[in-house]
């Protein structure tokens, strides 16, 4: 992960995961590390895997109908950007082995269907991923009908004819059009950065990706309610329209409700004004300065070695230290962190599930917001319709006397058919007793945070109890 984040890379397609699929804090780790991640692993014996790793402003959308090959593994994302649509697919051909006997003509064969399958789909396409020929050598016989297979589908092959894997070989293809390629900056073989045997193919791609609708904001509006004085402030609401009982009492009840509402709005935003802040951008679990130190210093010999300024060992030497300083303090993060949480049951075990990767959406996985909405609406409409329905059946099953007088028939009716014609108005001893018993819980919507509510119920009486009373006289 820190290869990547050293590298600025966006997005990553990663073969051979070694995943599996009841792996959910691994996926949480990853995500800790500021990615998304999209992984398919290998459902029927360890080993390969594709996956996709991600930023999280971006919009990237998975492809589930996907036909599955038998000669190698492909995953399609799709990535909408100013431009248009783009198509990224990931492939992982497995070598010839008793476990996966399928031959290079068979996967030509296969590859070829596919490659028929994909130009019928929208998006340019951009196919990368492990496909274990050598490219490099265009004079054998199964790399020369590769590149006949792409030619005919109007594909190039991208990637530079130098060693992909530690062991030699152009093994690592990056596939598209002539016209994306037009837009990729210059394709770059990073030789070290992980414990791979495989090394990371690096290109920019000049699009503007389209934000994800969950992405981050970049600052946040609050009010700091330690600059209020309360003594200050419940002079101020004596000497507004709430503390003149003559400017409101003839007043409608939405009129009431304006002027609470508009000066208290007032009043905060004298004695608590509104403030911004940037959000910065959120570290993983466990960093500090120590670490960032380390880190600073690793990239310095990273770069100083690529440059041939430096010996490679003070590099890998750092890497080590670094990897192994940064697990130690994770751990000790969520250490602490599951320690503070001993005594809170339901704090505790949202941390677990969390690390554990069993996080629970707030929201259904859904492609259009408006539906959502509307299954809901038509969810609860059912509900109640078939509650009233329900209601109406068992009065119907009541054995409800025969009557024969008026006043039989009307004791019954209010025996069986309660109605509720009228509220009493409340005291200002009963409002202000519930005020004081309410959470200090309180929303955006609210004029003013709860506590100072209660701080200040005295001096908002007359005006509250007018508003709860004149509601109840006009059964709003």
């Amino acid at each position: 992960m820190e290869h990547l984040k050293d590298e600025s890379c966006d997005i990553c397609l990663i073969q051979e995961t070694f995943l599996r699929e009841e792996e959910k804090a691994k996926l949480q780790e990853i995500q800790d590390y500021g990615w998304n991640i999209i992984s398919n692993p290998r459902k029927h014996r360890s080993g390969g895997g594709v996956a996709i790793l991600y930023r999280k402003h971006l919009k990237i959308q998975s492809n589930l109908k996907v036909t599955k090959p038998k000669s190698f593994q492909v995953m399609e994302v799709t990535i909408c950007t100013k431009t248009g649509m783009m198509r990224l697919v990931n492939v992982y051909r497995p070598g010839y082995s008793r476990k996966a006997r399928h031959t290079a003509c068979f996967f030509l064969e296969e590859f070829g269907e596919y490659l028929d399958e994909l130009a019928m789909k929208p998006g340019e396409p951009i196919i990368a991923g492990d496909f274990n020929f050598h490219v490099e050598r265009p004079e054998e016989l199964y790399p020369k009908k590769f590149q006949m297979l792409l030619e005919e589908h109007d594909l190039l092959q991208c990637t530079p004819l130098i060693p992909t894997h530690e062991e030699g070989g152009t093994l690592d293809l990056v596939l598209s059009s002539e016209a994306v390629q037009s837009k990729m900056g210059p394709r770059r073989v990073l030789v070290d950065g992980t414990k791979s045997d495989h090394y990371l193919v690096h290109f920019d791609l000049n699009v503007e990706p389209t934000a994800s609708d969950g992405d981050r904001p970049q600052s946040i509006s609050y009010r700091n309610f330690n600059d209020i004085d309360l003594e200050v402030f419940r002079r101020d609401i004596s000497l507004s329209p709430i503390g003149n009982e003559t400017s409101w009492s003839g007043s409608s009840l939405d009129e009431v409700v304006e002027t609470y509402n508009s000066s208290l709005n007032q009043l905060m935003d004298k004695h608590a004004p509104v403030n911004t802040k940037k959000i910065k951008k959120k570290d993983s679990p466990g960093m500090d300065e120590e670490l960032r130190e380390l880190r600073r210093k690793r990239r310095a010999a990273e770069r100083a070695w690529r440059k041939g300024k430096g010996p490679r060992i003070n590099y890998t030497s750092l890497r080590t230290q670094f990897k192994i300083l940064e697990k130690k303090k994770r751990c000790v993060y969520h250490n602490k962190s599951l320690k503070a949480s001993a005594g809170d049951v339901k704090s505790l075990y949202k941390k677990v599930n969390r690390l554990l990767g069993n996080v629970s959406h707030d929201l259904p996985s859904h492609q259009d917001s408006e539906k959502l909405a509307e299954s809901f609406r038509d969810f609860f409409v059912k509900k109640v319709e078939d509650i009233q329905a329900e209601i109406t059946e068992e009065l119907q099953d009541m054995d409800i006397p025969d009557l024969s007088t008026d006043h039989e028939k009307d004791s019954v009716n209010k025996e069986y058919n309660p109605q509720l014609s009228q509220f009493r108005e409340i005291t200002s001893e009963e409002m202000k007793i519930m005020i004081t018993k309410m959470s200090n819980k309180f929303c955006c919507l609210d004029p003013i945070p709860t506590f100072l509510l209660k701080a200040c119920v005295d001096d908002l009486t007359p005006i509250l109890l007018h508003i709860i009373n004149l509601s109840i006289r006009s059964s709003v």
